[in-house]
């Protein structure tokens, strides 16, 4: 019976082993397809990690794998951590959703589009007033030498921005991303905490969470981190900095942080266990708040439906970088991946990436 029994875990042990290992060939296959240097990937719950790995390196043409406690910029995707400290802020009560942009930015009045004036915070932070996407490079002439302070240069865009008609009908039912309208979101967290972006990610998410979520490209800090790569006329080029790829200030808030995957999964896990009702910091409510209310694009993730479960998910755009981040609530499973390509190239790799892990392993 004990030779049975032992017969059969060496069995399951080979059998798991040797999937694992197809998933990694399939993971370095669609990298190298898609012309990403490197990038690191995980599927996880709230008590394991069901899988992870890494593929490629931190610089192209240089020796040096990605290992798992490299560090990325996420781009976009840090809007959801944009979204999160506005949760635990109302939550506080040191604003609320229905807080409009005139009364925490009474001079905006007479200078600004009249229109712009009783815009909330919850139509802002779901992306319903109509704001431009501002995801063009072209467009950051207008901020890249803003004077004074990160959050001096976030008020100013504030001001830069609500001078402009809004592309489409404000409080539309169906939401349209913009840059712009995050970092105003994360102005108007400033003003009424008397805190800086930077220190309110610092406040509300690295110290409950006993993570470190940092700010710019990794390699600037520590150069053995991973470097950007984007492409330049249609050859891929490494960057440890580029001028035109970077998050300034005034838009920081909608792309600036880089971090690691593990500490990357702590953040998700905690909407994790807020969506189970287990114990977290953002609490059951306020996670499917963020997360899929109102459908299609909540508040700072996008949502929608795949074989009938809930998907929250979010493909984030940088200049050098690129990264995705999901949530399938019934499954209570997560997905991350990161990689040091923003072309768009690396953007479909670690999406086509996601999905393919998603058929794999829910079952």
């Amino acid at each position: 019976m004990k030779r049975v029994l032992l017969s059969f875990l060496l069995l399951v042990l080979f059998c798991s082993a040797f999937a694992q290992n197809e998933i990694r060939q399939m993971v370095d296959s669609m990298r190298r397809y898609r012309n990403i240097p490197g990038l690191v990937y995980a599927v996880f719950t709230t008590d394991a990690i069901i899988d992870s790995g890494t593929s490629g390196v931190k610089k192209m043409r240089v020796r040096g794998p990605v290992q798992w406690q490299n560090r990325f910029q996420i781009g976009t995707t840090t809007t959801t951590f944009t979204s999160y400290i506005a949760a635990r802020m109302v939550q506080e009560g040191k604003i609320s959703w229905n807080t409009t942009l005139l009364k925490v930015f009474p001079e905006i009045e007479g200078k600004t589009m009249k229109i712009y004036h009783r815009v909330t915070l919850q139509q802002l932070i779901t992306q319903r007033v109509g704001l431009p996407p501002y995801d063009e490079y072209k467009e950051y002439r207008d901020i890249h030498s803003m004077p004074g302070t990160p959050s001096q240069q976030r008020a100013a865009f504030v001001l830069m921005m609500l001078k402009r008609r809004p592309a489409t009908v404000i409080d539309s039912s169906e939401a349209v991303y913009s840059v712009a309208g995050t970092a105003i979101v994360a102005a108007m967290l400033e003003r009424v905490s008397k805190k800086s972006w930077e220190q309110l990610v610092e406040q509300y998410i690295n110290k409950p969470l006993n993570i470190r979520a940092g700010f710019d490209f990794p390699a600037l800090k520590d150069s053995t981190q991973p470097w950007g790569h984007w492409d330049n006329y249609f050859n891929l080029t490494t960057h440890i900095d580029d001028y035109w790829a970077r998050f300034f200030p005034a838009i920081a808030p909608a792309g600036n942080i880089n971090i690691s995957i593990g500490d990357y999964i702590t953040f998700l896990r905690d909407h994790m266990l807020a969506l189970q009702n287990k114990k977290s910091v953002i609490g059951n409510a306020m996670a499917n708040r963020l997360m899929f209310q109102p459908p299609g694009y909540a508040a700072g993730w996008f949502n929608g439906k795949w074989r009938g479960l809930s998907i929250a998910y979010f493909l984030g755009r940088a200049g050098l970088f690129s990264s995705y981040a999901e949530v399938i609530k019934e499954k209570n499973m997560g997905i991350i991946i990161l990689c040091n390509s923003g072309t768009v190239d690396g953007r479909s790799g670690i999406l086509n990436l996601a999905r393919s892990l998603r058929e794999y392993y829910v079952k």
